[in-house]
């Protein structure tokens, strides 16, 4: 068991175990998807594949979220994920935001997803992830065609101000997103912790890899709603993939986008070591408790 976890208050102030005070219960989740600058289309198997060896050498169990025509293209990828014991949940068919899909082209792209990764997988789908966090109060209506494609959660909220996408009034713990006749959708919100005056999703993504430690220390420490979870792209790891600008952004957020993946894998080693990853799907009794706690 690593020594930042089981020795919390010798090294929680330590810079090299900036996770110590999370909880003992998390769950790795990670977004498969190609890097939006490979114009191979495929960097990404490999990456990924070096996250199922990660999760392996700590023995943790996570959340898959992946894209449908990722599944379409590469289903052996989809059998490995659940044959190594993972969840298997949908990231969309396609990676874009939902206002640009609209209420009925969501419904076919989720349908059509949840299907294919449901043959491959021999799972039942229960979870759902939009790209891009793209469920924010312009969007709200997506909730009740993410549940109309057969998803039970829904984890596809940054109850926060983000680069693109945010919902700030959104509910920083898990809720219920109210469908009508008494049906809901689980709602399962990106974790947030301050850093000066602003909220940010500190455990995953470019805040993961950016933050220095003492940062991630403190935030650790004020995490923000009960229910830990991190987040990745295959991506983020990929410390071969050359520097190409990014489609539709400038020069500089491109060159953010690409650097400083070095430190990722670490990262996401000291967040695993010594606790216990379960899958979203096995959590969702404790969230719908913490959805109905006042």
């Amino acid at each position: 068991m690593s020594r930042c976890v089981t020795t919390r208050k010798v090294h929680a102030g330590h810079a090299h175990c900036p996770f110590a005070p999370l909880p003992q219960r998390l769950t790795f989740t990670a977004d498969v998807e190609p890097s939006p600058t490979d114009p191979t289309g495929r960097r990404h198997l490999a990456a990924t594949a070096a996250l199922l060896d990660l999760l392996d050498e700590t023995g943790a169990r996570g959340t898959f979220f992946i894209l449908g025509e990722v599944a379409d293209a590469e289903p052996w990828l989809v059998r490995d994920i659940a044959a190594r014991g993972h969840e298997v949940a949908s990231h969309n068919q396609t990676h874009r935001p939902l206002e640009a899909l609209g209420p009925a082209g969501l419904l076919a792209e989720a349908r059509r997803a949840r299907a294919t990764l449901q043959d491959l997988s021999g799972q039942a789908v229960a979870g759902f992830r939009a790209p891009f966090f793209s469920l924010t109060d312009r969007t709200e209506w997506a909730a009740r065609v993410i549940a109309g494609a057969g998803h039970a959660y829904s984890s596809s909220v940054l109850p926060a101000r983000g680069f693109g996408h945010g919902h700030p009034l959104a509910p920083r713990h898990p809720f219920a997103w109210p469908l009508g006749d008494g049906a809901e959708l689980l709602e399962l919100p990106v974790p947030l912790a301050r850093l000066g005056p602003a909220r940010l999703p500190f455990l995953g993504g470019m805040y993961l890899r950016y933050l220095p430690a003492w940062d991630l220390r403190a935030m650790a420490g004020r995490i923000e709603g009960p229910l830990a979870w991190t987040y990745c792209h295959p991506y983020d790891i990929d410390t071969g993939e050359p520097f190409r600008r990014t489609p539709g952004i400038g020069l500089l957020s491109s060159a953010f986008l690409w650097a400083n993946r070095r430190v990722t894998l670490g990262r996401l080693r000291a967040l695993l070591r010594g606790r216990r990853s379960i899958p979203l799907g096995e959590r969702l009794e404790e969230a719908r408790a913490l959805a109905a706690a006042p």
